[in-house]
């Protein structure tokens, strides 16, 4: 075939899919009342469908981390010395439980989010966070219709009654619940320490309440875990400290009875030399203990020092404050969405009409 044919066969191709475009162009046209129409409704059942959504409300929380410093090589040597005595004074130099960006998982454990829902709501009432949650998405109101279930009250965690399997089993329903849409913890930059924490629920001081809470409860239990090591290492100095010197006072005590039997009893040979041999080995044990103990201070200086250094510092920069910002969704948008889907699926649901009629054909 010539290159003359090949172009002429292109250009005939080319006006038949003209062709097919006008006509169905034109079919479009023809069946616009239906399309206009199946548009109209998708409109009004996108507007009822925003004017039935409730309000939201969303507290957020922003908070900043700069992690402690370890001792480093200054410390190395003093450390070494500590360690003669079973302890260690050395910085968490390694990733641990919490480091980096393992707080944004903390975040999110449902242990920390149980502990928040089983905390009291407030002072004015006994109810706790879980009890106002349930309330608020009308979840008691399906429980108390549910034979099964009934009236279920969540204590607070201040209560000595153990928790039912059924009430276990409703508290991981609402963590779930509000762990999947209703929270969010990210960092506002990656290169910054700032992490802003979200909370959205349809009242507005239980979402307050929520994203505080949790907030005060993961801080405290992130600083905790992060100098827990170094905690344990202070306890320890402090307990050989104390120890050391209790047996220091005891030999400067017992020295100084010595001394005070040596310069009145009388001067005999036999005497004196218990006396002095007694006194020698008091002030030899009294030097020992007394050079121990300088060490061992020292060494529970250093750990303080160290414990400073390693505890992270946690500033919030924002907190949630009254009003709260208001979601509510909008009717236009969502009408004019709702017309334009519905619009294209008549369009599609004309066109494969079209086709199988003329298939049939």
């Amino acid at each position: 075939m010539s290159n003359d044919q090949l172009t002429n066969s292109e250009e005939i191709s080319l006006k038949e899919l003209f062709q097919k475009i006008a006509e169905w162009n034109r079919y479009i046209k023809t069946q616009w009342l239906k399309i206009a129409l199946v548009g109209f409704i998708g409109g009004c059942i996108g507007f009822v469908y925003a004017w039935m959504q409730p309000i939201t409300y969303t507290a957020k929380l922003t908070f900043v981390v700069e992690e402690g410093k370890s001792g480093g090589s200054s410390l190395g040597g003093l450390a070494s010395l500590a360690g003669q005595f079973g302890v260690d004074v050395g910085g968490a130099s390694g990733g641990g439980l919490l480091s980096g960006d393992n707080i944004l998982l903390y975040f999110k454990s449902t242990s920390l989010a149980r502990e928040v829902l089983l905390s009291k709501f407030d002072s004015t009432t006994n109810k706790s966070v879980a009890d106002v949650y349930a309330e608020v998405y009308k979840l008691k109101e399906g429980w108390n219709k549910n034979e099964l279930i009934g009236d279920i009250q969540f204590q607070t965690l201040n209560s000595n009654k153990s928790y039912t399997r059924l009430q276990d089993s409703l508290l991981q329903k609402i963590t779930e619940s509000i762990l999947t849409g209703k929270f969010s913890v990210a960092k506002t930059d990656k290169k910054a320490g700032f992490i802003e924490v979200s909370t959205t629920m349809e009242n507005e001081r239980l979402a307050k309440i929520y994203c505080e809470r949790i907030v005060q409860l993961a801080v405290d239990k992130y600083v905790s875990i992060k100098i827990q090591r170094q905690k344990n290492t202070v306890y320890k100095l402090q307990a050989k400290v104390d120890s050391v010197a209790r047996l220091l006072n005891q030999k400067t005590a017992s020295s100084a009875n010595l001394q005070t039997s040596a310069s009145t009893m009388d001067i005999n040979p036999l005497y004196r030399a218990g006396t002095v041999v007694a006194t020698e080995t008091t002030i030899r044990d009294k030097t020992m203990l007394a050079t121990i103990f300088a060490s061992i201070v020292q060494n529970l200086e250093i750990a303080k020092f160290t414990l400073s250094q390693e505890t992270p510092v946690i500033q919030v920069v924002d907190s949630p404050i009254y009003p709260l910002k208001k979601n509510k969704m909008s009717r236009l948008k969502m009408a004019i969405v709702f017309a334009f889907v519905f619009g294209f699926l008549m369009v599609l649901y004309l066109v494969v009409i079209k086709l199988l009629k003329g298939a049939l054909v």
